[in-house]
C-alpha cells in the first residue's frame, strides 16, 4: 500500500550508507544492465561486485549534495527516497538534463523494497518523478534495465515507455 509513503530528494550525505545498503539488499542480478557494467557495478552481466554497497555508497555520496536550488536547465542527479514511518521503502537515482536541444531525465535506478513490490508503491514514486521532470520542462524520460528483469519490463511498459534502442557488449577479455 502507498498509504503514508512520502517522497523527497534526499540531500543528507549521512544517509549515503543506509541508501547504499537498501540499494544493495534490493537488486538481484537480473537488475544488472549496460550501466552497472560500464561502472563499478557489477562484475558481468550476471553478477554483482562483492563490495557493491560500497560502490553504492560512493556513488550516492556524490549525488546527495542535491538542492531544490538547482536552475531548472542545469545538470543535476538527485536521489529520491521513498518512505513509510521513517523506513526507505523505494528510491531512485535520477538525472535531469535540462541544458539538451530536448530536455531529458534518465530514471538510472527504481528500486522498491522486495517486500513491497507490486502493491503500486513503484507507480506512486514514476508518477512522481514524471511530476518533478515536467515541473524542470524535460519533454523525455529514459531508463535502461536488465535484460532479465521481466517484471520491471511489464511495469515499464504500463507506465508507457518503449524500446527506443537495443544495447550490445562484446566482451574482449576474460575479467577474474
Amino acid at each position: 500500500m502507498a498509504a503514508g509513503l512520502v517522497i523527497f530528494w534526499c540531500n543528507d550525505q549521512g544517509r549515503a550508507s543506509e541508501v547504499a545498503r537498501f540499494f544493495a539488499a534490493n537488486v538481484a542480478p537480473e537488475y544488472i544492465s549496460h550501466s552497472e557494467l560500464q561502472g563499478d557495478r557489477a562484475q558481468s552481466p550476471n553478477e554483482w561486485r562483492n563490495d557493491l554497497p560500497a560502490v553504492l555508497r560512493r556513488e550516492v555520496e556524490l549525488r546527495l549534495h542535491y538542492s531544490d536550488d538547482y536552475p531548472p536547465l542545469a545538470t543535476s542527479q538527485p536521489v529520491a527516497v521513498a518512505e513509510q514511518n521513517g523506513v526507505i521503502i523505494a528510491l531512485a537515482l535520477v538525472t535531469f538534463v535540462g541544458d539538451a536541444p530536448i530536455p531529458f531525465a534518465i530514471v538510472e535506478d527504481l528500486i522498491v523494497a522486495r517486500d513491497h513490490r507490486k502493491k503500486g508503491i513503484g507507480k506512486v514514486v514514476m508518477d512522481w518523478i514524471v511530476a518533478e521532470a515536467l515541473a524542470r520542462g524535460v519533454s523525455r524520460l529514459f531508463l535502461e534495465s536488465g535484460k532479465n528483469n521481466h517484471s520491471a519490463h511489464h511495469f515499464f511498459e504500463r507506465e508507457g515507455f518503449e524500446i527506443c534502442s537495443i544495447v550490445m557488449m562484446r566482451s574482449l577479455v576474460e575479467l577474474g
